[in-house]
Parts: structure tokens; C-alpha cells; sequence
């Protein structure tokens, strides 16, 4: 930030499209509080869609940023009146940057934003794989052109997607970062107790190997695949699946139909993830679309390392000399890597090689905060 200590605070909002458990609301959240750890700044986080009582029911977090967050209640489709909301409100709050998440509220927000002239006006894209279609593509370009955001990508991966698709506008890299001061190393058996899963050992023998996912219950996310690799570890490697959604119970019924229900506990929505992380051996998704996603950088922070699909950002979210990238849409693979890292650990207890060092020099909440106020 420059001139950090004698810089006038500045009143920042944030706009999603909504605000209910998942890797762009979560960032925008922390965000919100680093911003307003120094000079004074003050920083709200506002969605489009919903209202804060059904949100709050959905995403109890929500409840220590009441005093953050407002609720547009956007109904479906196109609502000019949704951009003259905001401009109220932009004007009332007496906005200085605009931060806009996603390409509904980069439509909305700026529109607004240059109507209420608010003189510091940020987008990011989180991914590129929506820029596929021609109709999402003029739609940005031309949000782009009215709203004249600096933009940026969250991964370098994004960036060229978006170069790629044709978007002639002028972009910048900035990493996802998260919060390492929050995400920090513990005793595993004392998280498994905190999950309630103390006595959670299918095999008497042999040491379990303990493995998590965390996210939306979506076909995006490829559980379907990592249920695939669980049928082809060992007994002792047991899997712990953080989130909810759609696709709950069809995963359940693959897992009881692979024979690997018994070695499955699904957790739902987890709202404190940090023992969540402790109890692990290992991070993993099997994702087949990302941008560069938050879960692997918090695991990593607390000392796990990775195993991750190439997809998307996730090069870009792995400790190099940690983690392991698996071919997509391949169990086999995912399964090798994973046995893999637990090798390597039983290797070597040097401290030296744990991936939060990685986390805290590269992926850290407070250095990517700090490289958004320095655009504006």
C-alpha cells in the first residue's frame, strides 16, 4: 500500500453476486477484514442476490460481518434498477474503489460505479472457461468499456484464457491469497476429536491415512473421479468430504456401489475449517474446471500438502516441492499421486520442505490485499 501509514483511509466495496459458501465469497470476506486491519479503511461486501437472514441460516460466518455485508435481493434477470440501487448506495457509503467479482457483478457494479463516479474501479475474473461463449464474451467487453475497471486475473492461467478468448482489454496477474496467521499447523488427533471422529479407524494394523476435500457437491468438483481413486487405495486411506450440494446423494450411492462408503465421512458445510485441515494427511480435489482455488492454499498453509487435477489455476496453487498435479478426469492417476505423497512424507520430517513455506512467501492474504490497493 503506498505510504501506508500516511495515507487517507478509503472506503472500499466489494460486489458479488452472491454470498453463500464457496471460494470467491470466502476471499471477499477476508479480504474485507485485511482491509480494514490498517489506516482506518473501511470495507463492505455487498450481493446482488439474496437476503441476509436466509443467508445467514445457510452460512453462519456471515453473522460476524453484519455489519459488512448488504443484500440487493436481485431477482432473476436483468434489473436496471438494481444498477440505481448501487449507485445509491455507492453515494451513500461514500465509496473510493468499486471491487467487482464475476460478470454479473462487473455489469452491475460498473455501470454504477462510473455513473456515481467513484474514482477507483477493480475487477477480477476468477476463471475464463464462462469467456467460451460468444454471448458471455461481448457482454464483458463491453462491461469492460463502460465501466473502464483495472482488471485482473487471478492466476496466470486465467489471464491467457482470457487473452486467448479474444478480450482486448488490458489485464494483470494477482494471486489468490489467504489468511496464514489463521490457517496454521495442530495436532491431528485432537481435529479428529473435534469433528467427532476420534475413534474413526477401519483397520486395526495399519496407521490411516487421512484425506480431505472440501466444496460444492457439483459434477464440476469431480468427487465422482476421487471416489473412483478410492477404490483403488488401500484400506487404511480414509476420506473426509467438507460441503453439500446437488449431487449429495448420488455420490453416496457411488460410494456405497464401489464398496468405499464405509471409508467416506461427509461432513456438510464445515464452518470452522480449520480443524478440518489438522486432521488431515492430505488435501485433494479432483476438480474438473478452476480458477485458482482457496481450499489447497488454506490446507497448505496448515502444514498439509496437496494433491490437485491440472486444471484451471491449480499449478499455480501447489507447493512445488510438496504436491502433485494429476491428469484430469483419471482415478488412476489421482490414486498414484496420492499414495505417492504419503511416501514422500514418511521420507523426510523436515520442516524445510512443509508447504506452508510456500503459502507464506507466495500465497499470503496480507500481499495480495496489499498489491489490490496499490492499483488504486
Amino acid at each position: 500500500m503506498k505510504n501506508a501509514h500516511h495515507a487517507k483511509p478509503k472506503v472500499y466495496v466489494q460486489v458479488v453476486q452472491h454470498l453463500s459458501p464457496g471460494g470467491i465469497e470466502t476471499m471477499a470476506l477476508e479480504m474485507a477484514d485485511e482491509i480494514e486491519r490498517s489506516n482506518n479503511n473501511r470495507c463492505y461486501v455487498i450481493s446482488l442476490e439474496g437476503d441476509y437472514p436466509t443467508a445467514v441460516a445457510h452460512w453462519s460466518r456471515l453473522a460476524k460481518h453484519q455489519s459488512q455485508v448488504i443484500f440487493l435481493n436481485k431477482k432473476p434477470g436483468w434489473r436496471m434498477s438494481t444498477v440505481w440501487q448501487l449507485v445509491q448506495l455507492f453515494k451513500q457509503l461514500k465509496a473510493d474503489v468499486i471491487h467487482s467479482h464475476h460478470i454479473g457483478p462487473l455489469i452491475y457494479a460498473g455501470l454504477a460505479a462510473r455513473i456515481a463516479q467513484v474514482p477507483g474501479r477493480i475487477h477480477t475474473e476468477h476463471d475464463a472457461w464462462h469467456l467460451q461463449s460468444r454471448k458471455r464474451r461481448w457482454l464483458e467487453q463491453l462491461a469492460l468499456t463502460i465501466g473502464q475497471p483495472k482488471l485482473v486475473a487471478d492466476a496466470k492461467l486465467v489471464r491467457s484464457a482470457m487473452q486467448q478468448a479474444g478480450l482486448s482489454y488490458p489485464s494483470q496477474v494477482i494471486c489468490n491469497g489467504i489468511d496464514s496467521r489463521k490457517f496454521i499447523a495442530g495436532d491431528q488427533q485432537q481435529a479428529l476429536a473435534a469433528l467427532g471422529l476420534s475413534h474413526w479407524n477401519n483397520n486395526k494394523t495399519l496407521t490411516p491415512v487421512v484425506m480431505g476435500c472440501a466444496g460444492r457437491l457439483v459434477k464440476e468438483k469431480g468427487y465422482h473421479i476421487l471416489l473412483q481413486a478410492m477404490q483403488q487405495l488401500p484400506e487404511h486411506y480414509l476420506l473426509l468430504i467438507a460441503g453439500d450440494g446437488p449431487l449429495k446423494t448420488t455420490l453416496q450411492q457411488q460410494a456405497e456401489q464401489l464398496g468405499v462408503a464405509h471409508r467416506v465421512q461427509w461432513l456438510g458445510a464445515v464452518n470452522n475449517m480449520l480443524p478440518f485441515y489438522q486432521a488431515l494427511n492430505i488435501y485433494t480435489m479432483a476438480s474438473l474446471k478452476e480458477g485458482l482455488p482457496l481450499s489447497p492454499l488454506e490446507a497448505q498453509s496448515c502444514g498439509i500438502p496437496v494433491v490437485l487435477t491440472d486444471v484451471g489455476g491449480c499449478s499455480e496453487a501447489i507447493c512445488p516441492e510438496t504436491g502433485y498435479l494429476s491428469k484430469p478426469q483419471c482415478s488412476k492417476t489421482l490414486a498414484a499421486n496420492l499414495q505417492k505423497v504419503m511416501q514422500e512424507q514418511q521420507k523426510t520430517a523436515d520442516r524445510n520442505h512443509s508447504p506452508r513455506n510456500f503459502i507464506t512467501q507466495c500465497r499470503d492474504l496480507a500481499v495480495m490485499v496489499k498489491a489490490y490497493q496499490n492499483l488504486v
